[in-house]
């Protein structure tokens, strides 16, 4: 693919872009067509307009102040210009806009968020440098799924977000698509993106989990902890935070050893309280590929937040390979915050001491890591007991603090 440098007609502004195939360059601030392509800077000439450039002088350099037809530098100068604009086409080629596709199609519940999302994930690519986007937009049948998700067209791109999508998106090949996210390329899901797909346990597993209710409704202020306030993933916002947003729990598909959480529900401080961890944001390696999914963006107040946007930035960043950030699971992590939330919901249910009995909590799983996760199975099965079971249940786990 080359890469020219283009001035464009109408905004009068100079930029460059990478050409693949056939595409027509769009300009990236006005999206004019009307462009002058000024400089090919990785053909091994660097060529005025757009001739593609000439051949260097047979037994001279061509620089005027040289004059020396035999002098011999021409060879050499070709060389060097060579090497030069080879390495520079390759480090500009890293570093040059990733292309993603966007999916905001939703076959179910849709999210008037949509709206500003889309203008935004746009805006944010566009602004950090870091990719472009093109889009699949409601409505698409059958045949445009298909287009798109063709491996020739997925072949273009180099990584998928889907935004609030919802339900069974008609996904011609989806063991198709999901082989080719492993190949190496990004997934990105945004909050419903785990609402998506709900018949396929390959792309739950994929994506980490799916939608199972939301007690944590999109006008209440929900607590938050960051479990590593230094992941460049997370570390944008404080440890301990509150954000008015829709939350979701997940049903029993989503698997702790699979994914690195990196911000969770607390619910010590939020309402209501349920005796189960809620992840909110993880990240994840699927084969050669990498997922980074956030629960976070139901309102459209959140897309407009300077630190949900920056977390989507750093988001995609280590998604696409662009930046590196600890990805292995943590379910050590997630079982500790997973028995707090048990602790609060059975304080809270048996009038107990809440701030003694979560004192316990932490003094036992900083000195033994393996402790919540040995509760695990006790914890699960509070899922399906009405209150007068759960009573007995919360005694029992309760009991192992002692």
């Amino acid at each position: 693919m080359p890469l020219y440098e283009y001035a464009c007609e109408t905004c009068h502004k100079e930029f460059e872009l990478l050409v693949r195939g056939d595409e027509k360059p769009v300009c990236p601030d006005c999206k004019s067509k009307k462009l002058t392509r000024l400089l090919s800077v990785v053909s091994g000439h660097v060529a005025g307009g757009s001739s593609g450039g000439g051949e260097m002088p047979e037994g001279g350099c061509g620089m005027p102040q040289c004059g020396m037809g035999g002098c011999g530098m021409g060879g050499m100068m070709a060389w060097f210009l060579a090497a030069v604009l080879s390495l520079a086409g390759t480090a500009m080629a890293a570093d040059a806009p990733a292309r993603l596709l966007v999916v905001t199609v939703t076959n179910g519940f849709r999210h008037s968020s949509i709206e500003t999302a889309e203008p935004i994930i746009e805006q944010i690519g566009r602004e950090s440098g870091l990719f472009h986007v093109d889009y699949l937009r409601q409505p698409a049948g059958e045949d445009v799924f298909a287009k798109a998700f063709a491996p020739e067209s997925l072949a273009e791109f180099d990584g998928v977000i889907f935004a609030s999508t919802t339900g069974e998106l008609p996904i011609p090949d989806l063991d198709g698509f999901l082989a080719w996210v492993k190949s190496g390329k990004a997934f990105i899901g945004m909050h419903a993106a785990s609402d998506t797909l709900k018949s396929s346990d390959a792309y739950v597993e994929m994506i980490g989990g799916h939608f199972a209710g939301h007690p944590w409704n999109a006008g209440g202020e929900h607590a938050f902890v960051v479990h590593e306030p230094s992941h460049r993933l997370s570390s944008m916002v404080p440890e301990r935070f509150r954000w008015k947003d829709e939350i979701y729990q997940y049903d029993l598909r989503y698997n702790p050893e699979n994914l690195r959480v990196l911000v969770s529900l607390d619910m010590t401080a939020s309402t209501p309280k349920e005796p189960w961890h809620v992840p909110v944001s993880w990240v994840r390696t699927c084969g050669e590929g990498r997922v980074f999914y956030t629960n976070f963006g139901h309102n459209s107040e959140t897309w407009q937040e300077a630190a949900y946007q920056q977390h989507l930035i750093e988001g995609i960043r280590w998604a696409l390979g662009r930046s590196e950030a600890p990805s292995e699971p943590n379910p050590e992590v997630q079982a500790a915050e997973y028995l707090r939330s048990v602790v609060a919901a059975a304080a809270e249910a048996t009038g107990g001491n809440a701030d003694d009995l979560l004192a316990k909590v932490d003094a036992i799983t900083a000195k033994d890591r393996s402790f919540a996760v040995s509760l695990r199975p006790k914890m699960l099965e509070l899922r399906g007991m009405d209150a007068a079971a759960r009573e007995e249940a919360y005694k029992a786990i309760l009991a192992e603090l002692e």
